[in-house]
C-alpha cells in the first residue's frame, strides 16, 4: 500500500470482521488487533463529529453577525 493512501472506514470495518473470525477460530491472541481497529474507527467518527459540530457553530455565528 502506498504511504499516501488512506485507509477507509469500510476497510477498518472489514478488518474488524476478519479479526473477529480469527478470534473465534484461533483464540484471544488477536484481541489487541481487534481493539486497536475498534479504537481507530471510534476516534475517526469522534473527530468527524467534533469537526461537524464546530463548523455548524461557526456558520451559525457567522450568520448571526451578518444579520446585525
Amino acid at each position: 500500500m502506498s504511504p499516501d493512501r488512506k485507509v477507509t472506514d469500510k476497510e477498518i470495518e472489514n478488518g474488524l470482521d476478519l479479526v473477529a473470525e480469527l478470534i473465534d477460530k484461533y483464540g484471544d491472541v488477536y484481541w489487541p488487533v481487534y481493539e486497536r481497529l475498534e479504537r481507530e474507527l471510534a476516534e475517526r467518527k469522534s473527530r468527524r463529529a467534533k469537526l461537524k459540530e464546530r463548523l455548524k457553530r461557526l456558520k451559525a455565528t457567522s450568520a448571526g453577525e451578518t444579520a446585525k
